[in-house]
């Protein structure tokens, strides 16, 4: 059943009201207190320093990858954390001016990175460049890589497509010159090929071994063969799909459109029923789509916070924040902080406020108001912050001393497909499936001009 939090008269404020007072407070402190900081289940895991090359740079972002947490600076400086003891591994200095870097991704050895129209590959051991590419238009929408490419998407629609493994001339085919043998196995950060969409890509592309999928603000989500080198297929919404694409299970997409709906898109098989769904929210959306466990959550751009079971396609319960944003995800709590930088505190069972902003500035003492860089943390429940100046801090549940991931470990990773699923479940001495049961997704292509659209609930 569907549970609609308004509160009226109450909860319009609840993460609005009061907010002019928070920025008249005389008192700012840089780390909050032990004491404030339990009053709301918390405490601190740890804090550090993020360096900042020039007087002039400041943080501009956090972003999580694999086991890491990367900082980086307007000047171009990428800082590498341990993201569970805050252990810094290295920094690296790109030399590139920007306000708005995409987040890196990592695969087993390296790690990549977009800043303005360059691409760079840096060693995930000590942060040493091993090589560097030119893009054909400003990074817009972050990065993403498995072992054998990196990907960047682009304000001009393109995602581009570089190589990142050791291709020796070992490996090039018998009778080749040595001349030939370099032009067909391009070198580590050779840019290789390239999908086009029609409009700007914001949202941050998906990427395995197999399959690529991406969503342009031309309205579509994309889906690629790696192996093909093609477009498998395209799920059409009726508006621009601006903020990053939520993973739930193995297979489903979840997209928020202008066209006030939130999708779910099979990334096998586009007209699966049992899957695709579209819910229907009050306004369009332009946030990132956070899952966890079995719920999803997004904010509406009117500002309503949207908790929705992800298999289902069903409301949960809604719920106004105003310009609160929100932090991370427990097994029983949501934690946000305002715009202001005071924290609140909701249930994720009912969407009931526990621990309003007001108290926890004024009863508790919480001010984060310096804490400008603030990551939506869409792997575990940590809470990760940062002040323009560079101080980190990560805060955790009290006593909450290992990580708890949003998705369950025990789960194939996402874009597993059905025939790897079955050979993982499958006995060791069971006969082999035939080659012909190669998943939906694999080898079917969709034309330019068809689209799917998953069915409305």
């Amino acid at each position: 059943m569907k549970r609609r939090v308004m509160m009226a008269g109450m909860v319009g404020g609840v993460l609005t009201a009061g907010n002019q007072a928070f920025g008249q407070s005389p008192t700012t402190r840089k780390i909050p207190t032990r004491t404030g900081l339990a009053q709301l289940g918390l405490e601190r895991s740890w804090f550090s320093v993020i360096p900042l090359a020039s007087g002039s740079a400041r943080v501009a972002s956090l972003n999580l990858s694999g086991d890491f947490l990367f900082a980086q600076t307007t000047d171009g400086l990428i800082a590498c954390y341990s993201a569970e003891s805050g252990q810094r591994h290295w920094t690296a200095n790109l030399n590139t001016q920007t306000l708005q870097p995409s987040p890196v991704s990592v695969n087993d050895n390296m790690a990549v990175a977009a800043l303005g129209q360059k691409i760079v590959g840096l060693d995930l051991r000590t942060g040493a460049k091993i090589w560097e590419s030119k893009l054909e238009d400003l990074a817009s929408g972050g990065t993403a890589m498995n072992s054998k490419v990196a990907i960047a998407a682009l304000k001009n629609g393109k995602v581009q497509v570089f190589n990142i493994e050791e291709q020796g001339l070992d490996t090039c085919v018998s009778g080749h010159s040595a001349e030939t043998c370099r032009k067909l196995k391009p070198n580590i950060g050779r840019y290789l090929y390239s999908w086009k969409s029609e409009k700007a890509i914001t949202s941050r592309p998906f990427l395995n071994e197999k399959l690529m999928a991406f969503a342009s603000q031309d309205g579509k989500v994309y889906v690629a063969s790696m192996k093909e080198r093609k477009i498998i297929h395209r799920v059409g919404t009726n508006g621009p799909i601006r903020a990053d694409i939520g993973f739930y299970g193995v297979q489903q997409l979840l997209v928020g459109s202008d066209d006030h709906k939130l999708y779910s898109v099979d990334l096998f098989d586009p007209e699966n029923e049992a899957t695709n769904w579209v819910l229907p929210t009050s306004a369009p959306l332009d946030h990132p789509i956070v899952v966890a466990g079995d719920d999803a959550y997004t904010v509406t751009k009117n500002e309503i916070l949207y908790a929705i079971n992800a298999k289902k396609g069903t409301e949960n319960w809604q719920l106004p924040i105003g310009k609160a944003k929100l932090l991370a995800i427990t097994p029983t709590k949501l934690y946000g902080v305002t715009a202001e930088g005071a924290m609140a505190v909701v249930s994720r069972a009912d969407g009931r406020i526990l621990v309003t902003p007001e108290k926890s500035y004024h009863s508790f003492g919480v001010d984060l108001k310096n804490y400008t860089t603030r990551l939506s943390n869409d792997h575990n429940d940590r809470i990760y912050l940062a002040t323009e100046d560079g101080l980190l801090i990560c805060l955790r549940e009290l006593g909450q001393v290992v990580p708890v991931p949003l998705r369950d470990p025990k789960l194939p990773k996402f874009g597993t497909t059905p025939q790897e699923i079955f050979e993982m479940n499958e006995p060791k001495d069971a006969p082999k499936k035939a080659d012909a049961e190669t998943p939906a997704g694999e080898t079917k292509e969709v034309p330019a001009e068809a689209e799917a659209t998953p069915k409305e609930n």
